[in-house]
């Protein structure tokens, strides 16, 4: 048997949704049957019957036992909200091989393959023999496909790791997600400029390299017209053009792709991805409750994603909730600040021949002062605050 896998990996973007088109690997079961044309045969599963009567029937007559689940080769098509193949590895917090080998059975054979580095692809590209299997077998032994996928995940686990931190770090300055006062005024294509003229001498240049495997695919995509109708119902290219026009006025969202963007490597298409993002000002955000990055949905000053935090609540619901839980709390801490200094400025008001009042009102208010400064800085809280006002309103001096 000759089985060609190869890396595939197509990507489409739209104002709010990506487009993937990809292989991928899942586990099937067989039966094994020497001699026939194709010598591992697929087993059909109860959902292919009407009744379990015919289902036991085939099991039966067709004598299937000795059931051996083998690896395959698919295709899928699927589509994301904008932003959820890129976010999905930065926002990882470990990189290892139970991550690698969710992305190889999601994205297929794309996963282990690395532009800069060793090409996984032709040694895992099986021209694969097994003596059992005929010609026409396109399925593949559990052992030997386990034994090439931890040889791959192990030569390409650096190249994940050491891409997911630069990535980080060019959305980092292109966003001033650290909300650099310098970097003020400037949209992410122009900060991206200047991080790359600035820190042109470190490793992460290497990143470059993977702009050699982006490329263009011929992809067709009729996603959009309706799913019952094809191309070959049109019996001439002005009933298609008719068609095409009527469904536009419908819907103004309506749109043909005639490319897409096509990868051999996943590395190469999340550096895509953030390039692709800053090239088009597509605001990216991390998010004020997870920390994690987002694209917001609506309005660009959105601080909250949409992800599910805890208790079925979205980070937005959880956010909204404690913000509101903490402006009540710096409103109670505010309203005893002001009744406190109110009253200490009112003791030095009336008692003028006593320097000391005024002296000690002064004192405090500095404090007061510096207190709200370092909760500002984040090195003290309200919480503290609020105990150390309370305490000091116990004395008139």
């Amino acid at each position: 048997m000759k089985l060609l896998i190869f890396p595939y990996f197509l990507l489409d973007f739209t104002n709010k949704e990506e487009n993937i088109s990809t292989n991928f690997f899942k586990i099937e079961s067989f039966i094994y049957k020497p001699n026939s044309i194709s010598n591992f045969q697929p087993i059909l599963t109860s959902d292919n019957f009407k009744t379990s009567k015919e289902y036991h029937e085939y099991l039966f007559e067709n004598d299937i036992h000795d059931i051996e689940d083998r690896y395959v080769q698919e295709s899928h098509s699927f589509r994301n909200p904008l932003g959820n193949f890129l976010f999905d590895f930065l926002n990882a917090n470990v990189i290892d091989k139970i991550f690698i080998k969710k992305l190889l059975f999601k994205y297929g054979i794309a996963a282990l393959t690395d532009p800069v580095g060793k090409s996984f692809s032709e040694d895992f590209n099986l021209f694969y023999e097994d003596p059992r299997a005929s010609k026409n077998d396109d399925s593949i032994d559990i052992d030997y496909f386990q034994s090439k996928m931890s040889a791959g995940i192990k030569n390409i686990m650096d190249s994940y790791i050491v891409l997911q931190k630069a990535l980080r770090d060019v959305i980092d300055f292109s966003y001033n997600i650290n909300e650099e006062k310098y970097l003020n005024g400037l949209t992410p294509t122009q900060r991206y400029y200047i991080y790359v003229h600035s820190y042109k001498e470190d490793s992460y240049m290497e990143l470059f390299k993977y702009l050699t495997d982006v490329s263009f695919s011929q992809e067709f995509d009729f996603s959009e017209y309706d799913k019952s109708i094809k191309e070959s119902n049109f019996n001439s290219p002005e009933a298609f053009a008719k068609y095409i026009k009527n469904e536009c006025k419908k819907n103004q969202n309506f749109q043909i792709k005639n490319y897409m963007y096509s990868f051999s490597s996943l590395l190469s298409a999340y550096y895509f991805c953030v390039l692709y993002f800053v090239e088009n000002n597509i605001p990216i955000k991390t998010c004020k409750n997870c920390g994690r990055y987002f694209i917001p949905e609506n309005r660009v000053s959105s601080v909250y994603c949409n992800r599910i935090f805890e208790n079925n609540k979205t980070c937005k619901e959880v956010g909204a909730n404690n913000a509101y839980n903490e402006k009540l709390k710096k409103d109670e801490v505010n309203l005893l600040y002001r009744k406190t200094l109110s009253a200490k400025k009112m003791l030095a008001n009336r008692n003028p021949d006593i320097p000391m009042y005024l002296e000690k009102y002064e004192a405090w208010k500095s404090e007061a002062n510096q207190f709200k400064q370092d909760i500002k800085s984040g090195k003290k809280t309200q919480e503290q605050f609020k105990e150390w006002l309370e305490e000091t309103r116990k004395y008139n001096v």
